[in-house]
């Protein structure tokens, strides 16, 4: 028998190798991967170029974003300030990524790359939930190598912004703290546990609940 669908979420801190580690699940287990697509398709219902979509994912407005935003909206106490051509708020953003995750995920199985995938997705009965972390050199070292950033200020710069925003993200859109372990089945140092070890041991969670819900499934035809 055929395992059943396998959704599969990451969650990841910058430089961990997540997304590097979930394209390889999705390899060997042939099925989707969900990243860059998702994206492509939120910013076509959204009507608005990927780069601006991108630059609003996984990240809740600070301050002075939505203060800037609310002035460049017609605010009559200050100056004029041109607003964008159309204004993308998080939560439409988060919106139209959550209705495109659950449609693919209705369909086929998929391995889903951030934006609070293990909320969107829970309570599906195939779902395996995963966080990659690693040590700040380990992170740091793999942004100098896969992003070309050589200032080593810039560099801690980008992860403690990026560890910032997907934090606050994930606590605004669940109410709870997005390194907390309850959130997934699975965490992994992926520094410590090497990539082919975090993939192995994703597959095997993978294969095992999709094997546990074939055998439900025959249990209740029986």
């Amino acid at each position: 028998m055929a395992m059943p669908q396998i959704i599969v979420t990451i969650s990841r801190q910058l430089g961990s190798g997540g997304a590097y580690i979930g394209q390889q699940v999705a390899r060997r287990l042939g099925i989707k991967y969900l990243d860059r697509e998702i994206l492509r398709l939120a910013s076509q219902t959204l009507r608005e170029n990927e780069a601006v979509v991108a630059e609003r994912e996984e990240r809740v407005s600070s301050f002075l974003d939505n203060f800037f935003r609310t002035v460049s909206l017609g605010s009559p106490e200050t100056g004029y300030l041109p607003p964008p051509l159309r204004p993308i708020y998080d939560k439409d953003i988060f919106t139209v990524e959550s209705d495109i995750i659950r449609k693919i995920a209705a369909k086929e199985s998929a391995v889903i790359v951030g934006r609070g995938g293990f909320h969107i997705m829970k309570g599906y009965p195939g779902l395996v939930k995963v966080f990659f972390h690693a040590s700040r050199e380990f992170r740091l070292n793999r942004l100098k190598e896969i992003y070309h950033v050589a200032d080593a200020g810039e560099a801690r710069a980008l992860l403690e912004e990026s560890d910032e925003n997907r934090g606050k993200f994930i606590e605004t859109i669940t109410g709870t703290n997005w390194r907390d372990a309850l959130n997934y089945h699975l965490c992994l140092d992926s520094e410590a546990a090497g990539f082919p070890h975090a993939e192995e041991m994703i597959v095997k969670l993978a294969e095992t609940i999709g094997h546990g819900m074939c055998f439900i499934d025959r249990g209740k035809t029986s």
